[in-house]
């Protein structure tokens, strides 16, 4: 990798991680392991889950869905990663499978990290084990998160609304980067309901659909909607 590159801390990911993510790029830049960076189109999968974890992927730029699926093929999505997560880190600090799928839903760029060079830089350099505990625990609560967004005796049209809220944090304008079938393995729900409770908020002028995005016209609504 081009040095210029080697030292470049994306904005997005600084914003999302900030100290961690900077201390983990640079002593990953500094010990000069063989970090691959690579450019991932829509639709590529990272690793399987239960495929052997042979090491971490750092999202620099672009997101990506982390799933799970059952025995009988129901896919269930956890999160949506984004640019400064580290994914698959548990399961490579863990030397065990990858307990998760994951596939970019935009354009992506990563940087991979060979397992037996990350635990060698980690004992080599106790910011860079503080730096990825930081991290991981980060993930763990933003899945404890989604967890209880899924398990609480909630209904679909409220997780939809807490889903919604979530994504309108920055703004009003939700870009469109996931299918119906998508936003319903997020919800735990059918993509039939899904299409049937967004037709019905548009119908209440609560958010107004397009073709590539959703606007959060009555957010007062949708919060009450989100806790009923």
């Amino acid at each position: 990798m081009p040095s210029a590159q080697k030292q470049e801390i994306d904005e997005a990911a600084m914003g999302r991680h900030g100290a961690d993510f900077r201390s983990l790029l640079q002593a990953i830049h500094a010990s000069n392991i063989s970090n691959l960076s690579l450019v991932h189109p829509r639709g590529k999968v990272l690793f399987v889950e239960g495929e052997s974890a042979r090491g971490v992927f750092i999202l620099r730029t672009g997101r990506a869905t982390i799933s799970i699926s059952s025995s009988e093929g129901r896919v269930v999505i956890l999160r949506i990663a984004q640019a400064g997560d580290v994914l698959g880190l548990n399961s490579v600090l863990r030397h065990a499978s990858y307990n998760t799928t994951v596939k970019t839903v935009e354009p992506c760029r990563t940087e991979f990290i060979p397992r037996r060079e990350l635990i060698d830089l980690m004992e080599r350099s106790q910011p860079t084990a503080q730096a990825i505990a930081q991290l991981l625990g980060r993930e763990v609560a933003e899945l404890t998160d989604r967890a209880r967004l899924l398990l609480l005796p909630q209904t679909a049209n409220a997780r939809l609304a807490q889903l919604l809220l979530e994504w309108s944090e920055d703004g009003p304008t939700i870009t469109k980067s996931f299918t119906h079938e998508e936003i319903a393995h997020m919800i735990s729900c059918s993509r039939e309901t899904v299409t049937r409770l967004l037709a019905g908020l548009n119908r209440r002028r609560i958010i107004r659909v397009t073709s590539d995005s959703i606007l959060i016209s009555d957010r007062a609504a949708l919060q009450k909607i989100a806790v009923g």
